[in-house]
């Protein structure tokens, strides 16, 4: 990852580059973390590759994961982030597509970015806390004691 981290905040939206070789959640979580970002909503497109996503299985509460490889499209990156066990969480969805124009999608473990990565957090100052659901075997955001 690059020391100096790409960016320009205009109020409460941070614009992001990511450059070469760069880890998408990695990044996004270093810049949360770094500019003190309480919550926020992301969204993205580029070009990407080493991607791990899954999907969540509901009856074996975990996720299926899978691994690609090649170079693709981002076609879309959406995403936010909140607070998980008193840490900050960048939980993202992608769509990608390769050189057969099918698309791809699914819950981001996290990505590389092949050529060019363009970022945006729309941040708030509410806090937006995760707890586990026991039920569905996820930590889902919790809207009732909510601290700004």
């Amino acid at each position: 990852m690059a020391e100096e981290m790409n960016f320009n905040k205009q109020d409460s939206k941070y614009y992001i580059t990511l450059d070469k070789d760069e880890y998408i959640n990695k990044s996004l979580l270093l810049i949360a973390n770094n500019e003190k970002i309480k919550s926020g909503w992301i969204n993205g497109i580029g070009a990407i590759y080493d991607i791990e996503i899954g999907y969540f299985d509901i009856n074996k509460k975990d996720y299926v994961k899978r691994k690609f490889n090649e170079h693709y499209e981002l076609l879309s990156l959406s995403g936010n982030i909140s607070v998980k066990e008193e840490k900050k969480f960048v939980h993202t969805h992608i769509t990608f597509s390769g050189t057969d124009y099918k698309v791809i999608g699914g819950h981001l473990f996290d990505a590389k970015i092949a050529a060019a990565g363009e970022f945006l957090i729309d941040s708030s100052d509410s806090e937006i806390k995760r707890e586990y659901n026991r039920d569905i075997g996820l930590h889902l955001w919790c809207m009732k004691n909510n601290e700004s």
